[in-house]
């Protein structure tokens, strides 16, 4: 692993070559020429003046068109958008990049389904987002979950450490692949070319979600990103900490553990054939930025992180915690751009309180709260005025908050011993579900997984039997000011009998 002190290697770019957009390029053209369209989209590049459309300029409109000769297909590219993808491949020094327009989610799915076959296992640590979940009950694919570190005193799990990885392994040497998060949304990163080439070892491919790692690329303060760890397929989120427009993404190949035809053949049967050319081109714009500006932007950033990150700890009834003093407590790194801002006893709100109170009082939007945690992101648009901003806030709310007196904690969801998983994901998914109160549903199948979003991590998953701990931290949530997933009512949670019962 590298260690906390030592700063890995990055790949010089080619800048001559990243200064490139041929998709971006290409419609800029386009949007000079007088056209008349008589395709689709049927706002005709923005022809009707009273559409409110226009209120997201002209370009935009110009820009959002259909496939045509000049600007590729996305089905079967061999122009533009193949030279776009070529040079992303070559950025994030993989072998192949395709351009996802559903997110992520998309490039999960896409692994899964190219890797595995009905009835395969699939190593994976148990805090996956739903995403996962999703595609393993549409593949029909056998969960093989695995426990990570978990910080047993703000209730959040982070990655998985290179031995459980390898116990599993060694207990089911016949999984079809290893699923693994590089970063969790939390930032924990594990030691991932050691858990790749352990998984190489036995012919296992490695599919990473890569959604919060798209940063990594840029910077020798940064982790491994999965290309540079040697992994053979990542999905990663380029609008989330790259730069491009929200739900473009890219799924990274690399090696010849996985058949590059189906990957290519997947992604076609799970794409739109009307693949917006807003989001690609952003893709497009977003890789040329991060490749010519990337590295200079986080080594002006990541001082005023570290100087943030010192601040927030000298504030009485807040903490966070450093790279080395994360690698100490868990034998991870840190990826150091998730602010992760954990709130003790003193504080007289709950970090999803924290949540609320700073988008109402301070118009300060946070990424997501958990029970005695509250997480923000920042990306190589950031600067020192935004982080003092969130940092006077901070100071506030402990000046109004905090009481020296108090010694309770907010409950948290300890780390539990994996439930039973009593169906198939797939056999829930078609199966019959039907509400019953959640004070009744103790040692019931849970048929929908329950979760909080962000992040989309489940609380107990589809197929899994519902414990009194998980329902006692789900009432708890249904008092807070977060977004839940699983159950239309709150007092009642969707089961799921298995035949014969």
């Amino acid at each position: 692993m590298i260690k906390s002190h030592e700063l890995k290697q990055v790949r010089p770019v080619n800048k001559e070559l990243h200064q490139q957009t041929p998709l971006f390029s290409a419609l800029k053209l386009y949007e000079e020429q007088d056209v008349i369209s008589f395709d689709v989209p049927g706002h005709k590049r923005g022809l009707d003046p009273e559409t409110d459309l226009h209120y997201y300029g002209s370009s935009t409109l110009r820009h959002d068109i259909n496939s045509m000769p000049q600007l590729d297909n996305y089905d079967n590219p061999k122009g533009v958008i193949k030279e776009a993808q070529s040079l992303m491949a070559d950025f994030y020094l993989a072998d192949h990049a395709h351009f996802l327009v559903n997110g992520t989610t998309e490039g999960i799915q896409a692994m899964i389904f190219s890797v595995c076959k009905p009835g395969d296992k699939l190593i994976l640590p148990r805090n996956v987002h739903k995403s996962v979940l999703n595609a393993m009950a549409l593949a029909d694919v056998t969960p093989i979950y695995v426990l990570p570190e978990f910080d047993t005193e703000f209730g959040i799990a982070h990655n998985l450490s290179l031995n459980t990885v390898k116990e599993t392994i060694e207990r089911h040497p016949d999984a079809r692949a290893l699923f693994i998060m590089n970063p969790t949304y939390f930032g924990a990163v594990s030691d991932l070319k050691s858990i790749v080439d352990l998984a190489h070892d036995y012919d296992m491919p490695v599919l990473v979600d890569e959604a919060h790692g798209a940063h990594f690329r840029c910077s020798p303060e940064l982790p491994l990103s999965s290309m540079e760890a040697g992994a053979d397929l990542a999905a990663t989120s380029l609008h989330k900490t790259g730069g491009s427009f929200t739900q473009s993404s890219v799924l990274l190949v690399k090696g010849d553990r996985v058949d590059a035809h189906k990957i290519k053949s997947v992604i076609n049967m799970l794409t739109s054939t009307s693949a917006s050319y807003l989001l690609m081109s952003s893709l497009d714009i977003a890789r040329k930025h991060l490749a010519l500006n990337g590295q200079q932007r986080f080594e002006t950033l990541m001082p005023h992180v570290r100087q943030f990150k010192e601040a927030v700890t000298n504030i009485p009834g807040f903490h966070m915690v450093n790279g080395n003093e994360f690698k100490h407590l868990y034998h991870q790194n840190l990826d150091e751009t998730k602010l992760t801002i954990y709130v003790d006893s003193t504080i007289k709100l709950s970090g999803f309180e924290i949540y609320k109170l700073l988008r109402s009082e301070y118009h300060i939007q946070m990424e997501l709260a958990e029970p005695n945690v509250v997480m923000g992101i920042v990306s190589a648009a950031d600067n020192l005025h935004v982080l003092e901003r969130l940092l006077d806030a901070l100071t506030d709310i402990s000046a109004r908050y905090h009481d020296s007196s108090r010694a309770v904690l907010a409950p948290i969801l300890k780390q539990l011993a994996i439930p039973e998983q009593a169906m198939g994901l797939r056999e829930v998914l078609y199966g019959e579900k039907y509400p019953i109160s959640i004070e009744d549903a103790v040692g019931k199948i849970c048929a929908e997984s329950l979760m909080i979003y962000p992040p989309g991590i489940p609380i107990v998953m589809a197929g899994e039997r519902i414990s009194q701990d998980i329902i006692d931290y789900w009432q708890f949530i249904n008092n807070q000011p977060i977004i839940k997933i699983g159950t239309e009512n709150s007092n009642q949670v969707y089961i799921i009998e298995k035949r014969g019962q």
